[in-house]
């Protein structure tokens, strides 16, 4: 899965299904102005010139509006466990570090 901001500062979400990558792409947005769409949006914020911390809750809510899957909910348990051994959550495990891309 992955997130996108684009000029119009919405954030949106693609391929929802897939919990093998999970990262932010900027298309034609600057990071001062992706920084205020994700804040806005209620998803995070970016950390870095290379790094956005999205909040879990907020993005489990938007992508598992547009997944297909069965057993949904099991893939996001997993990739979210993931993320923890690998050490991407941040300290209160409330948010997860994604490169922007």
């Amino acid at each position: 899965m992955y997130l996108s901001i684009g000029p119009d500062h919405v954030v949106s979400v693609h391929e929802a299904d897939d919990f093998t990558r999970l990262h932010l792409e900027l298309h034609e947005i600057g990071p001062d102005a992706a920084g205020q769409a994700l804040q806005a949006a209620g998803l995070g914020r970016l950390h870095g010139p290379d790094h956005a911390y999205l909040d879990l809750a907020a993005l489990r809510g938007l992508a598992s509006a547009s997944a297909t899957t069965p057993g949904w909910a099991a893939g996001w348990d997993a990739m979210v466990e993931y993320a923890r051994r690998k050490e991407w959550l941040s300290a209160d495990g409330d948010a997860v570090r994604v490169h922007l891309a």
